[in-house]
């Protein structure tokens, strides 16, 4: 499955992470607050910036496009940054690099990582373990800044792209920022050096590495915004021309433009107004960063290029405007406050948020973003004994806070992982035990059990959500078409059955290795993430771009070529999701059914190679499960839902007729009334005759929202033995 772009519950955006409050430069025929050197025009986009990221997480629709913040800022910082650097080269010939970096930290890691560690401990305090490992985990990425090569990873990781968002994910757009500090002044360098060496002017040669960067890094964004949408969002290289246009401006238009207030007046504010338009006309649906992002990106160039003019209809009044500079100075820790806020209140609270409590973020974000400015940003920048040693203090100090805030978050997810372990092998003593009852099994009328969906000691929601079947490291991903595969069992069996299918067949691995340990067989796995194995080009697997089908295609034919010809091979059990894939019709246009006859075909073609096919129809799934119904905004696999709701007996249950999905696949071959093809009904497994659940027999059935756990897969064995 390839990666979805970031829903718009799902898009942090930062602040104005790589700049000080007070950015000083010469001003000559400058209105607001000219005379004491501060940019009033920056430190209004600031205010409006984190103001549209705000309210867009806190009410989102309101607001559908308040992403593009992180375009302002990215502008913002490229100006700052590139200009700062530029009168240091032209001042004394080098750039200080210790001296910069050191600064940066002392600015940036204080605040930053303040938050992280109350982040870590609100984690611990009020949300349910489940979700520990993965928040951890950002956590630590976040502090070592690499948050979003970390979600650019996990957006197209077919099992942890739908993880529900972390209160660390909105560092992704800083990390992307610390990453442009490391990097821009050693670009500037060394083109200086270059210059030097030739006896080119300096600030010609780092313009033209700047263009060459800059345009370089759009066209690689507009590519992978249609091919690699998280690639194109989250990671640095996609996102350089925004600081590089920022770059140029600095070089181009270092001062701003004295005079010509009208001309000014007009371009500031067609600058802010295409900001705005931005902000209330863009969707979660809206391709990004790609085209899109130029709109926020020029209007951002053009505020700071228009400056502040002294023209009565200017912007400049309003930018000067008390409650506006106030909103720029505090907006660095607003923005690290507000996104823990939004996510972990609600499970704090025990329900969504409403109308009170997103007051109350609001409000407790200023708050947070005020105390941590006052008694934590100022200070350490420029007030403590850090500010006046030397930079080896600063980075030792610094090593060492992050060091705290890794070491904490690493032994937390430690901790969880050995109760995983723990949990894992109790499971597995406990099924080899065989006991009667004991998940799938409880769900037999003939065994009597008492309440097949109580909670008992051996449930552990936290190991359910790392229970993964042994089959999905053998899934195959992305576009490669080569077919590998898995195999368990004696090379001498005297069956073999071949798993063919997406993840939801994968997930069935387990199953199908109690068939074989009965039988004596063999089981060898064709599974391919996000594929329908139906060998056709008119099949789009699931993320899969509408002009690129080819790699499930061409693996599926594969796939069906080496089972029909592979003689040991005497069964096919074979399992889509049918309602998630599309089917493109002669017309071009996506259908949700999938014609019969396009199924038919490969289940034939099997048969009429002798093998006897077997097409398990798909088990029920999740459909939109909440943890309660108290918090309706969380949609989440078994796991979660069910540590969220408590120690009670199956809370997630849901009614059958909504929790079963549609199977295409399994009513074709039921249509073709063929001996050699028959359908497999694991239903029973699931649901009694109202309602499907997620906790039978002391087990988690679900590891996510639709693939069942290792453990439920292994007690599936025995209904999947009765059927064949």
């Amino acid at each position: 499955m390839t990666e979805r772009v970031p829903r718009a519950a799902d898009r942090p955006v930062p602040p104005a992470a790589g700049t000080t409050t007070r950015d000083r430069t010469v001003r000559r025929d400058e209105g607001g607050s000219g005379t004491s050197g501060i940019r009033v025009e920056i430190q209004a986009l600031r205010a409006l910036a984190v103001s549209l990221v705000v309210v867009y997480h806190v009410v989102p629709l309101r607001l559908p496009g308040g992403y593009v913040g992180v375009d302002v800022f990215f502008v913002v910082s490229g100006f700052l940054i590139t200009g700062h650097l530029l009168r240091e080269v032209d001042r004394s010939g080098r750039i200080a690099l210790a001296r910069f970096w050191a600064r940066r930290a002392r600015r940036l890691l204080p605040a930053s990582l303040l938050v992280l560690l109350a982040t870590a401990a609100a984690t611990v305090l009020w949300v349910p373990q489940t979700y520990w490992q993965p928040w951890l985990r950002e956590i630590a990425a976040s502090a070592l800044y690499v948050e979003n090569w970390v979600l650019s990873h996990d957006a197209v990781d077919y099992l942890a792209h739908t993880n529900v968002a972390s209160p660390a994910q909105h560092y992704w757009s800083l990390s992307t920022e610390e990453q442009f500090y490391l990097l821009w002044p050693l670009l500037i360098v060394a083109s200086a050096a270059v210059a030097a060496r030739l006896g080119a002017h300096r600030r010609h040669a780092v313009a033209a590495v700047f263009v060459v960067l800059t345009a370089g890094s759009f066209a690689y964004s507009l590519w992978t915004t249609h091919t690699a949408p998280p690639d194109a969002y989250f990671t640095t290289p996609a996102r350089a021309w925004e600081f590089g246009l920022g770059g140029l401006l600095a070089i181009w238009a270092a001062t701003p433009l004295a005079g010509r207030d009208r001309l000014r007046t007009v371009v500031g504010w067609a600058g802010f107004g295409g900001i705005a338009v931005a902000a209330l006309t863009y969707t979660e649906a809206t391709p990004f960063p790609g085209t899109a992002a130029l709109l926020p990106v020029l209007g951002t160039v053009a505020v700071i290029w228009a400056g502040a003019p002294r023209d009565d209809w200017s912007p400049t009044k309003l930018a000067d405007f008390g409650p506006v500079r106030f909103l720029g100075d505090i907006s660095y820790s607003a923005y690290l406050w507000h996104w823990p806020f939004v996510v972990i209140l609600p499970f704090a609270l025990g329900h969504e948020l409403g109308t009170t409590s997103k007051i109350a973020v609001l409000v407790g974000t200023v708050l947070a973003a005020w105390v941590t400015k006052v008694c934590v940003e100022d200070p350490v920048r420029t007030g403590t004994p850090l500010a006046r040693r030397g930079n080896g203090t600063t980075f030792v100090a610094t090593g060492i806070a992050t060091a705290l805030v890794v070491g904490v978050a690493a032994g937390g997810w430690f901790h969880v992982k050995v109760q995983i372990d723990q949990a894992r092998a109790a499971a597995a003593a406990f099924a080899a035990g065989g006991d009667p009852c004991f998940g799938a099994g409880a769900m037999d009328p003939e065994r009597g059990c008492a309440d097949p969906f109580a909670w008992t000691d051996t449930v552990d929601t936290t190991f359910a959500k790392s229970d993964l079947s042994a089959g999905m490291p053998c899934l195959q991903g992305g576009t490669n078409t080569e077919v590998t595969t898995c195999r368990y069992g004696s090379a001498d069996a005297t069956e073999t059955v071949a798993l063919l299918g997406d993840s939801h067949t994968a997930s069935l691995y387990e199953a199908a290795q109690e068939l074989a340990d009965d039988r004596g067989w063999a089981v060898v796995t064709y599974v391919k993430a996000g594929c329908p194995a139906l060998g056709t080009d008119r099949m789009l697997g699931v993320d899969m771009p509408l002009d690129e089908p080819r790699s499930c295609e061409l693996w599926s034919q594969e796939a069906l070529r080496q089972i029909a010809e592979d003689d040991s091979i005497t069964h096919v059990l074979t399992s889509y999701r049918s309602d998630i894939y599309k089917y493109v019709g002669d017309d071009g246009e996506l259908q949700d059914e999938i014609p019969f006859e396009v199924v038919q075909a490969p289940l034939r073609a099997l048969a009429d190679a002798g093998k006897q096919v077997h097409v398990v129809r798909a088990v029920p799934t999740t459909n939109g499960v909440r943890p309660a119904p108290e918090l309706v905004t969380l949609e989440v696999g078994a796991p979660d839902c069910i540590a969220t709701a408590g120690r009670v007996d199956d809370p997630c249950a849901g009614p059958r007729d909504v929790r079963l999905t549609p199977d295409r696949i399994a009513d074709a071959a039921l249509a073709m009334d063929d001996d050699r093809i028959d359908v497999i009904d694991l239903t029973d497994a699931f649901c009694d005759a109202q309602d499907c659940h997620y906790l039978v027999g002391g087990v988690v059935v679900y590891f996510d929202g639709s693939h069942v756990t290792a453990t439920f897969s292994r007690t599936l064995g025995q209904f999947l033995a009765r059927q064949i």
